[in-house]
């Protein structure tokens, strides 16, 4: 579990403090702010790679593929050529996978799958109750999340002005896997702000009506005291 209390060295004079406390990571000279010590702001870092790796490594094997496949990123046939696309969407499939059964759930507190009841689909949207995020777990998980349709989205038209219509198969696999967990994930927000609101307007009223209550008691049991005064 990584601590977010930040912690300084002491100085006096420019001579260190050594009873001073100290970050046991950095050294005198490490610059701050790097992918690492950003990582510790993490509860949950590990999660925060796998977020992002299988989308990587699926754009690195798309953008690169040419120079495996031997250039020939601009037909459709070739064992090389299969070969990139199915790499790219076994990449794609796990990375759908992990979003949708793990990082949604251990960074947001959120989750969503398909009901299927015969023909019938049903979506359901799940979020946790009671529970603290991390910011900086939510401020990866809901930036990857959104960026990554908005990448390939710029490679489908490049590709199609292009006429790279063979490599479009992974753009729009892509697309629609990620456009299906940006879905699931937006619909579970909402309805956690839906039903944050809904206990929030409940709590107000049980509030106000808790307060009419006691004034309306104290109301009637003030009324004999006042009766008998003025006899």
């Amino acid at each position: 579990m990584a601590t977010h209390d930040l912690q300084f060295t002491i100085s006096q004079d420019g001579v260190e403090d050594p009873s001073a406390l100290h970050d046991p990571v950095s050294t005198p000279g490490t610059p701050r702010g790097g992918i690492l010590s950003r990582l510790r702001e993490s509860s949950h870092p590990t999660v925060c790679i796998f977020h992002v790796l299988f989308k990587g490594g699926a754009l690195f094997m798309y953008l690169f593929g040419d120079v495996f496949a031997k250039g020939s990123k601009g037909g459709t046939s070739g064992a090389n050529f299969i070969t990139v696309t199915v790499v790219c969407m076994l990449l794609l499939a796990a990375d759908f996978w992990v979003v949708k059964n793990i990082t949604g759930r251990l960074l947001v507190g959120l989750r969503w799958w398909n009901k299927v009841e015969g023909e019938s689909t049903t979506w359901i949207f799940e979020c946790a109750q009671n529970r603290e995020v991390n910011k900086f777990d939510s401020s990866v998980f809901w930036t990857v999340l959104y960026v990554t349709p908005l990448v390939w989205t710029g490679i489908f038209f490049i590709e199609l002005l292009k006429f790279n219509l063979g490599w479009l198969i992974v753009v729009v696999m892509a697309l629609a896997l990620s456009l299906a967990n940006v879905y699931g994930y937006y619909k579970c927000s909402s309805d956690q702000k839906a039903q944050f609101q809904q206990m929030m307007q409940q709590g107000a009223q049980a509030g106000a009506m808790t307060m009419l209550r006691s004034n309306m008691l104290g109301y009637l049991a003030g009324t004999p005291q006042t009766t008998q005064s003025v006899v």
